[in-house]
């Protein structure tokens, strides 16, 4: 297995096909694709769907999906090695990382020293904003790095961990008193719903809604986490929420029928230094190592 075949696979997978991937790695498309078919030959698998048209991108399979996030890892290793072995000198004097304002303070904290530590001479500048906030900023590049919310068509990105959305409600409402693991969707719709404003609830998610035919009935639309959870405490009702979000004292519980999740990663400019963004991944998995262990453990035993 080569590792300029790995960087074959992620360059297809982020840039959205061959082509792409070629003009960007300043290689040609047979070159791409055969190293492609190189690595699929090695591993004795097929990486790519290539049942659909061949009009359409390229679509991994489940088991390609796994090994390109071994691949990202694998990549990011090899950067990291060979950062700490030339002892990492850039011209870059600034890192700009944009974080949505749902992220555990102490995660970010880490990140800092981390980095900080890493890299003593390079000053680093934390944006927080709301997720669509920090999407601009990422698009407008005044911003190098995002630690935001990602899927798997998210360019130039790693995924950190992976949570579901629950229902989040007093620990004395009648729900949660009934010790019940999960709750279906339709038992939630007579219950007033405190609306989030940075609700993670997708395309997916309004689909679920609609195909069990609940429509929530909305009490309060609140801008701040803090006031939507406040009104949980004051018994106004029941909002959907990531569980990493759900404060102590109140009760959250799984939602059968309902998929959505909510995937935190890092997302970077194209032309983001590769050996800075190696130690901002680096340090951003290891500020929340323990954090991401404690979600992966909770969505496997859903």
């Amino acid at each position: 297995m080569k590792l300029q075949h790995l960087r074959f696979l992620t360059a297809v997978v982020d840039y959205g096909g061959v082509i792409k991937a070629a003009e960007r790695l300043h290689l040609s498309q047979p070159t791409i694709t055969t190293g492609l078919k190189m690595l699929e030959q090695d591993l004795g698998k097929q990486i790519f769907d290539r049942s659909e048209k061949s009009n359409r991108p390229l679509k991994l399979t489940p088991d390609g999906r796994m090994f390109y996030h071994h691949a990202i890892e694998i990549l990011r290793q090899c950067d990291v090695a060979r950062a700490n072995f030339i002892n990492v000198t850039t011209n870059i004097n600034q890192i700009r990382v944009g974080v949505i304002d749902t992220l555990p303070q102490e995660a970010i904290t880490s990140l800092i020293k981390e980095v900080r530590y890493k890299l003593p001479d390079v000053k680093i500048e934390i944006w927080e904003a709301s997720p669509d906030r920090i999407a601009k900023w990422l698009l407008q590049s005044r911003i190098d790095v995002a630690w935001t919310i990602v899927n798997d068509l998210s360019p130039n990105s790693i995924a950190l961990w992976r949570e579901p959305l629950v229902a989040v409600l007093h620990p004395s409402h009648r729900i949660i008193k009934s010790q019940i693991s999960s709750v279906p969707l339709r038992d939630l719709e007579n219950i007033p719903f405190i609306h989030r404003s940075r609700c993670e609830l997708d395309a997916v998610g309004r689909a679920e809604l609609k195909a069990a035919g609940v429509k929530l009935k909305v009490k309060v639309r609140a801008d701040r986490e803090d006031f939507a959870f406040q009104m949980i405490r004051d018994g106004e009702g029941f909002t959907f929420a990531p569980r990493s979000l759900v404060p102590n004292d109140l009760a959250s519980i799984n939602v059968l029928d309902f998929t959505v999740r909510r995937v935190i990663g890092l997302q970077w400019q194209d032309n983001f230094d590769s050996l800075l963004k190696s130690v901002i991944v680096d340090a951003a998995q290891k500020s929340t190592s323990k954090f991401s262990q404690f979600i992966k453990f909770v969505a496997l035993n859903e």
